[in-house]
């Protein structure tokens, strides 16, 4: 055996075979270690003794079948293959074989080379099985590794193609059939399998023919694959590989970003999907998930829709829900709906052929009427996409269009249009998502996963049985696995003849939605709930893919492979009821039957464990001392600004049955103030159980802070409980998180006046925490019976302090995130040929309040090539040129070891924390709006003029989009990523053009190549389904917030200690809000807390970042589990701030034993104690002197 990194070359007639090293799995999590230790079950005619019989092949189409006969005359007519029975297959020896992973990702590769490897493995002695490396091309170049136990366990059930690589190349010339001949002889190759598409697998029916017709000894044998759907042909192909995965990543994403659009009630989102010649994708997502909208491009073809005539489609559907209240909403399109519109490829054509360089009015002279019309028709900054963008040939690239933009910008455009007549009074802010790279390469599901298993092992089979020409085959896929059925299917059967360049070339014929006829199911399930889902919202939240065998969904089918195979279509249900109208909000309850299979048995397994574990209620248990802040304050300021709640003292909260109540029933009023996060629905129920323990009420506030201000409640106490554990606050909605003028307090304090509350309790972030200390205040003030109490809730986790060791949400968001983030390095690692700058959704949005918990969370759990932090950045005043410079080095040190790919991440307010880019934001936050790029420059100082100058238009663009409330510019809108990649994509230009330019630059030269894909991943992860710690964490916090507001502590938090270890040992308290406030320029306020650069958290990247620069070190915690050990795993950050504790495990318990200590020393040092000891005990307290009157300074420096 070739060791793992020695390269081995030998010499063949004409081709060289090299034996690259292997490419180890370095780094797995704990999900991913339990996937690897997974055996896939096999059906029976793979598990016992190897038996084969034939039958005639079934032609695709007979009418063709002479013009394929010609093309393949050597393999034509092979007979179809069934395994199980027949003829024993006896291999003479082990078996040698090769495998090659061809074109895009899918989920399951490395379990189609799973099964090859333990079926050439069963075989004899001998045996062996080879991976060629980066695709096609590694086969004709002999580039190949040899795969072993230990390369091969760390790659089973595992995502991506990384184990040997995948590339694009197809082997066309005679030289390429010749080499990859050559190269399977000299390996003495039994067959070899190609593991692609329906090009990949048509051009493994070529080399198929020429190796019979030559007599080279090697069978080919393919496999289905294609996360797009379009390999299939029932009922021998019933579905490709890797399709079932990326529709289920895909509709965890768009279920999420429903959700967000029912919780603000004022987003259409607009969601491409991946699949540029199918749209099987997207119809699969919208069965999933019930979008208001889904585009299919067969049928925009089939109708022979206009561009106009989509844009009408989608604009009658939001007039129509506008009309009903809603101006928001869910639309899903595949990726090339455009190339379906016969009208859209005549004006690129005539555009090709006018060339490059011209102005608008140039090209409107030279086009024909028609196309002059749709010219007209498109929004502007598509125009001027397609007067700029041209390919190295000079045409327009239309690949690089982005559909949902183009569509939305056309409906934008009509909408203004039928407003401006009068037709129209509805609000349309959209927002877009592209959901492509992240699907590719995820932990395949349970499905696939066995599947693929399948597949290879079923090819290996096949060539231990000397087929060729085969495809495998996996079918009756609805029976247990025990009975599905293996096989092969000739190649030439499944396939029709295409002119191509003036030449008949046979391809396997593409499976696109069918609109009629048979397997026509899936659309017409599709057709017959369209028209309601338009209008109402039956919106499904499929959640994340789970593979614990307890969960009844983890081996589920996809919808659309079930209804083709006969099942039944899922129901919708009854009508929805008529909502009630709160302002411009809706209130409509919805019953936990109407939601995903996932979430109604994940409700029902939440409730039962809470019934096993818990003892019912919380009470107020006792009184600590009083409280200080966290941080430097001014005491005279605090005690005249905070009266009441400054020095209020630590409450802490216990579990067990509450005392009897002598007063009145309590009535509890909450209200969602932040930005929507996972766990936020479980508070409620927290609040409700906690007061229902009373017999009270609990008021939900419809439309947050806007609600609350006119007094918009409604009673939850009935309702909140089919709620439990969903994503998102659509239960009650949420819009601005502002209450900070008296008006606004005088609001807040007349409507809980008005419905006589006990306690008011506000749910949110750093920004609602400061809000809510004030309001306490002011209630205070006025002597109103109203306590006002906070929960601290975001997924960016800028709360963080001694009290609050997590926000509500925050591990959600991260794990879901940091999924995305893993998937997507691993398809980076696949392909080997691209550098994903990845933006994640933070903490803070401008200035040195700009935070990275969410970045560093990611970062520690997937281990990408860089993260930067803003916190680091304005630490160390690093300017914006050097960052590029750092990012670049990274490239280069890379691109010398010959990976010209990576993964880059960083915080959403990154621009902010950058010292020049900081003082740009503030200057143009001061500008007039609206306010073009051209007068913005009149008004910018000399310095960021010039700096706005080097920026590419569009992020000069998003600069002076809208503003925050507060007047600042919105950083979610600037796509910092793509100006880094910009950026980065210039310097790397000037170091290959001049490698001596800069002296004493680490990577002088560079000669990689960089194509940046770049992201921002925020929405679709925010109304995740929660976590177990989020589901958990967040009903005990609604408990204790509950009990303090009845309890009339006001103005104070529900905090909980401990939380890296198991719930039962949680530690709760209620907290004076005024303990965790800081004095500063803007007032007193909860400051955002930046990540710590002297911090164990800080140190545990640290340790990791010079090897993630170089090495692939990459990690993925999967989609976050609800049953099974992965469910119970905790945030990486939360571990590594807890160790600071030691063996006291929190805060709390290091205060409680230091309070001990201190009252032991003290009784040991009453007066008669022993002189020496009084003295040494003296003498130790002095040395901690200095520090404890540090420490106590209340006065800022």
């Amino acid at each position: 055996a070739e060791p793992a990194f020695v390269c081995i070359v030998l010499f063949c007639a004409m081709t060289t075979v090299t034996f690259q090293p292997q490419r180890l799995r370095l780094a797995a999590s704990q999900l991913e270690v339990e996937r690897q230790r997974t055996v896939p079950e096999l059906p029976s005619a793979l598990s016992g003794a190897w038996q084969g019989s034939e039958s005639p092949p079934v032609l695709a189409d007979p009418a063709v079948a002479e013009t394929i006969k010609g093309l393949f005359p050597a393999t034509y007519g092979v007979p179809t293959v069934s395994l199980g029975s027949g003829a024993a297959i006896n291999p003479a020896k082990g078996l040698k074989v090769g495998v090659v992973l061809s074109g895009g990702q899918a989920p399951g590769g490395h379990n189609v080379v799973a099964g090859i490897y333990d079926a050439v493995k069963r075989s004899g002695p001998g045996a062996v099985t080879y991976g060629f490396c980066d695709g096609p091309h590694g086969l004709f170049s002999g580039n190949v590794t040899k795969i072993d136990d230990i390369m091969m366990n760390g790659y089973r059930n595992t995502g991506g193609f990384d184990m040997i690589g995948s590339g694009r190349h197809k082997i066309e010339s005679p030289e390429q059939f010749v080499a990859s001949r050559e190269v399977c002889e000299k390996l003495e190759l039994d067959g070899l399998v190609i593991i692609g598409g329906d090009d990949s697998n048509t051009n493994g029916a070529l080399l198929a023919e020429e190796f019979k017709k030559v007599g080279c000894a090697t069978k080919v044998i393919g496999c289905p694959k294609t996360i797009d759907g379009d390999l299939k042909c029932p009922p021998e192909i019933p579905v490709s590989f890797g399709f079932d995965t990326a529709c289920r990543t895909y509709a965890e994403l768009v279920g999420n970003v429903a959700l967000d659009a029912l919780t603000t009630q004022k987003y259409y989102h607009f969601c491409r999907l991946m699949g540029r010649s199918a749209s099987n994708i997207a119809l699969e997502v919208a069965l999933l998930t019930n979008p208001n909208m889904c585009l299919l491009g067969e049928e925009v073809s089939e109708n022979a829709l206009s561009l106009k005539k989509v844009t009408e489609q989608v604009v009658n559907m939001i007039l129509k829900r506008s009309k009903a209240g809603k101006n928001y909403g869910t639309v899903l399109l595949p990726e090339g709906l455009i190339e379906f519109i016969p009208e859209f490829n005549d004006l690129m054509k005539d555009l090709n052929e006018l060339g490059d360089g011209m102005k608008e009015d140039e090209v409107l002279r030279k086009l024909s009427k028609e196309n002059q019309e749709r010219w007209h028709f498109l929004p502007e900054f598509i125009r001027a996409q397609l007067l700029l963008d041209r390919d190295p040939h000079g045409n327009v690239q239309v690949a690089k269009i982005e559909t949902e933009k183009l569509l939305a910008g056309c409906v934008e455009k009509e909408l203004e249009r039928l407003r401006f007549a009068g037709e129209y009074q509805g609000s349309f802010t959209p927002q877009y998502h592209a959901f492509g790279y992240e699907g590719r390469a995820g932990l395949p599901s349970r499905f696939d996963a066995t599947y693929c298993y399948c597949l290879g092992y079923t090819a290996a089979v096949l060539i231990a049985g000397g087929k060729t020409g085969l495809l495998a085959s996996v079918k009756n896929l609805t029976k247990p696995v025990s009975e599905w059925q293996c096989g092969g299917v000739p190649v030439t059967a499944l396939c029709v003849v295409e002119r191509r360049k003036g030449k008949d070339k046979p391809v396997i014929k593409k499976a696109v939605v069918n609109l009629s006829g048979t397997m026509c199911q899936p659309f017409h399930a599709w057709a017959a709930i369209r028209d309601r889902v338009a209008i109402e919202d039956y919106y499904r939240a499929p959640g994340p893919l789970q593979f614990d065998a307890s969960c009844p969904v983890s081996l589920d089918l996809p919808i659309t492979l079930c209804l083709e195979l006969g099942g039944e279509a899922p129901g919708l249900g009854p009508p929805k009821t008529q909502p009630k109208v709160f302002g411009s909000f809706l209130y409509c309850p919805r019953k936990l039957n109407s939601r995903s299979k996932l979430q109604q048995w994940r409700a029902e397994l939440v409730a039962k464990k809470i019934q096993e574990t818990e003892q019912a209620g919380v009470k107020v248990a006792c009184v600590g001392l009083p409280t200080r802040p966290s941080l430097r304050y001014d005491e005279d300021v605090m005690k005249s600004v905070l009266p009441t709640t400054f020095g209020a003292p630590l409450v802490e909260v216990k579990m067990g049955s509450l005392p009897e109540s002598t007063g009145a029933p309590p009535r509890i009023g909450v209200v969602f103030c932040g930005r929507q996060a996972p766990g936020g629905h479980d508070a409620l129920i927290g609040v409700v159980d906690a007061i229902k323990e009373r017999s009270g009420e609990v008021l939900g506030f419809v439309g947050g802070t806007g609600g609350l201000l006119k007094g918009f409640a409604e009673p939850i106490s009935d309702i909140v409980d089919q709620y439990r554990a969903t994503g998102g606050f659509d239960l009650l909605g949420r819009l601005q998180d502002r209450i900070e003028t008296e008006e606004e307090r005088a609001g807040v304090l007349a409507s809980c006046s008005k419905l006589n509350l006990d306690g008011l309790v506000m749910v949110g972030g750093t920004r609602t925490a400061s809000d809510t200390v004030h309001l306490a205040e002011y209630f205070a003030a006025k002597k109103s019976k109203t306590s006002v109490v906070f929960i601290p809730c975001g997924i960016e986790g800028s709360l963080i302090n001694p009290f609050v060791e997590m926000s509500l949400g925050f591990d959600t968001a991260s794990k879901v995130i940091a999924q995305l983030v893993a998937n997507t390095s691993t398809d980076g690692a696949s392909a080997r040929k691209y550098y994903y700058f990845l933006r994640l959704m933070d903490g803070g949005t401008q200035g040195k309040e700009s935070t990275s918990h969410v970045t560093m969370e990611v970062a520690l759990s997937t281990r990408p090539n860089m993260a930067l932090f803003g916190e680091y950045v304005a630490a160390k005043s690093i300017g914006l040129r050097e960052i590029v410079s750092k990012v670049a080095d990274v490239i280069c040190a890379r691109a010398e070891d010959g990976k010209n790919f990576g993964t880059v991440i960083l915080p959403e307010g990154f621009l902010s924390s950058v010292p020049e880019c900081r003082l740009l934001l503030e200057e143009i936050a001061k500008l007039p709006m609206p306010c073009t790029v051209a007068e913005a420059f009149e008004h910018l100082s000399e310095f960021s003029g010039a700096l706005l100058s080097s920026f590419p238009s569009q992020i000069q663009q998003q600069l002076l989009l809208s503003r925050m409330d507060n007047g600042e510019v919105h950083a979610s809108q600037v796509a910092a990523e793509q100006l880094l990649a910009y950026l980065v994509e210039i310097e790397l230009k000037g170091r290959k053009a001049n490698p001596e330019s800069s002296p004493g630059r680490k990577n002088k030269s560079y000669k990689g190549s960089f194509s940046p894909v770049c992201q921002f991943l925020g929405y679709q992860v925010r109304c995740g389904m929660p976590s177990d710690f989020d589901c958990e964490y967040g009903r005990v916090l609604g408990s204790i917030a509950a009990v303090l507001a009845a309890s009339g502590h006001n103005g104070y938090l529900a905090s909980v200690s401990g939380l890296a270890g198991p719930s039962d040992t949680w530690r709760c308290a209620g907290v004076p809000l005024s303990a965790i406030c800081s004095t500063t320029d803007t007032g007193v306020r909860v400051v955002p807390a930046p990540l710590k650069l002297q911090s164990p958290v800080w140190f545990a990247w640290s340790k990791l970042q010079a090897r993630c620069a170089v090495e692939d070190l990459y990690q993925n915690p999967g989609p976050i589990q609800l049953s099974g050990p992965s469910a119970t795993r905790k945030a990486e950050t939360l571990i590594a701030a807890n160790s600071q504790y030691g063996e006291a495990a929190n805060y709390v318990k290091t205060l409680e034993e230091l309070g001990k200590k201190l009252e032991m020393l003290r009784r040991a040092c009453r007066p008669g104690c022993d002189a020496s000891f009084a003295k040494v005990a003296n003498r130790t307290l002095s040395g901690i002197e200095e520090l404890v009157a540090m420490v106590s300074e209340g006065p800022l420096a």
